[in-house]
């Protein structure tokens, strides 16, 4: 039996045995908050423009924010499914859009429905993803008529995220504010601002006064012609964005109300982050995400609000991953053991301001089984053995143009936030280290490679048909062994 599943059986039959306890105090409900591709820069608490983000500050102020926190790839369900077992891509073998999980591997659901919980989740993007022990799945795309039958296809509602998220928001508040004994555990993914960059009217921004079409087609030619926006095109685009990324916030501040309202919020631990960030521009005049490997795109937020049982106002410094938030969660819900069978540790003392608690001593990305990218303090290095060029559209594949990345890059993140000055060659001591970290990732994950397991082909065109499976680089990738790269031994 895999050891995955050893571990979710023993923490199973531990929690049912703490349930046939008497007179035990009430279980937290739990509320999950994730949106899709935001970039850390654009939220106000993380140093973005003041009055973006005021409900996710708010959150802060009342929460514990963590500084630095570092996704596994800049994809949605690779990042997400890591979010929801505590294992990292390699690992669970979601490394692209449309793979479909193992059944050996438990989700943060399923951990909690075996714990009691209601659990329900309302979506506005991985609705064909592998969302598993969930009681109530609802998802924007489907409209009133709720999802498609088995092997029948049905058109979408129109393509309209605000609308998309405010679905959901209506839907989880109705779940979460309903009359229940048992804690609920709702998650909430918003999809906007993923792309189409498109205004939110009601957030434009002075800056906004439409001189430069923002558009696939417009963004497209700077890219394909490596030209970077001149500062009112860019102006024009955050704008734009931003404009989405309040848009966002405003229904996180009702999800945040209703709390209130109901009586829910002293009993409900709060927990929010992103599946990854965006690339506007940085690198390679690529304004997207699926290619990148820079921390645009691996930088998320996570804040984690409990009144009564957390402090307010404060900030995590030491760094952690994705990886670590479930075995975080379960730990704050008084539900961990040590044999759950995740990869991630709790950082549950760091929330709790705790003496000696640690952070991630190193941090580990990847892209598809291609690359690996290793955080360590201020350091980020990247690793491209084969120098693989991703070709993420606009690009296309066997043109001379893609996302190039050198077969190894390395950054002081602390003189070059913005990842613009490759100093490898520099630093060859630090260079060779953490190349060797990356080969102790890969050689000890080695063994879980295997050809991913798709979805259906009605699954896939429905993805497709949001530019979700954009080209052969999104597509489950071909096999390929890293640790070839690694001396015998390492």
């Amino acid at each position: 039996m895999s050891r995955y599943l050893l571990g979710t059986t023993a923490c199973v039959v531990a929690l049912a045995a703490a349930a046939c306890g008497l007179q035990e105090p009430r279980a937290p409900n739990v509320l999950l908050i994730s949106v899709d591709t935001l970039r850390l820069d654009r939220v106000t608490c993380y140093g973005g423009p003041e009055g973006n983000t005021p409900h996710i500050d708010g959150l802060a102020r009342q929460g514990v924010r963590f500084a630095s926190v570092q996704a596994p790839r800049g994809l949605t369900w690779p990042s997400v499914t890591t979010l929801m077992t505590g294992l990292h891509p390699r690992t669970h073998q979601i490394r692209n859009n449309g793979a479909k999980l193992d059944e050996q591997f438990v989700t943060l659901p399923q951990r909690l429905t075996a714990a009691g919980y209601e659990t329900g989740a309302f979506l506005s993007n991985m609705c064909d993803a592998p969302n598993r022990g969930l009681a109530v799945l609802f998802c924007s795309w489907w409209g009133d008529a709720g999802p498609p039958a088995p092997g029948m296809r049905r058109q979408w509602m129109s393509h309209d995220q605000p609308e998309w998220d405010a679905a959901i928001t209506r839907e989880a508040i109705t779940f979460m504010t309903k009359d229940r004994d048992p804690p609920f555990f709702a998650w909430v993914h918003y999809i906007d601002p993923h792309k189409p960059f498109d205004l939110v009217p009601e957030f434009a921004r002075d800056e906004y006064d439409g001189s430069f079409a923002v558009n696939d087609d417009s963004l497209a030619q700077l890219t394909l012609a490596r030209t970077p926006p001149t500062p009112a095109q860019r102006r024009q685009l955050l704008a734009i964005y931003d404009s989405q990324v309040s848009s966002t916030d405003a229904h996180i501040g009702d999800l945040l109300t209703a709390l209130e309202a109901a009586g829910l919020a002293d009993d409900t631990l709060v927990v929010f982050t992103a599946d990854h960030g965006e690339e506007l521009g940085d690198h390679n005049a690529y304004y997207y995400h699926l290619s990148s490997v820079y921390q645009q795109v691996l930088s998320i937020p996570l804040i984690l609000r409990w009144p009564g049982h957390l402090p307010a106002g404060q900030v995590a410094e030491m760094p952690i991953a994705s990886v670590d938030i479930a075995p975080t969660v379960l730990d704050l819900l008084g539900l961990a053991s040590e044999n759950l069978g995740m990869e991630g540790g709790s950082r549950a003392g760091l929330a709790r301001r705790e003496a000696g608690a640690t952070g991630a001593e190193t941090t580990f990305a990847e892209w598809g089984d291609k690359m690996v990218i290793v955080g360590q303090g201020n350091w980020r290095y990247i690793w491209n053995p084969d120098a693989v060029v991703p070709y993420g559209a606009p690009f296309k594949p066997g043109s001379d143009l893609g996302f190039s990345i050198a077969p190894e890059e390395l950054y002081d993140l602390a003189a070059d936030p913005l990842q613009q000055e490759n100093v490898a060659t520099a630093y060859p001591e630090r260079t060779a280290a953490l190349r060797a970290r990356a080969c102790e990732f890969v050689r000890e994950k080695d063994f879980h490679l295997q050809a991913p397991r798709l979805l259906s082909p009605e699954a896939q065109e429905r993805l497709k048909s949001l530019g979700y499976l954009q080209g052969e680089d999104d597509m489950p990738e071909t096999m390929s062994r890293l640790t070839d790269h690694c001396p015998p031994g390492s």
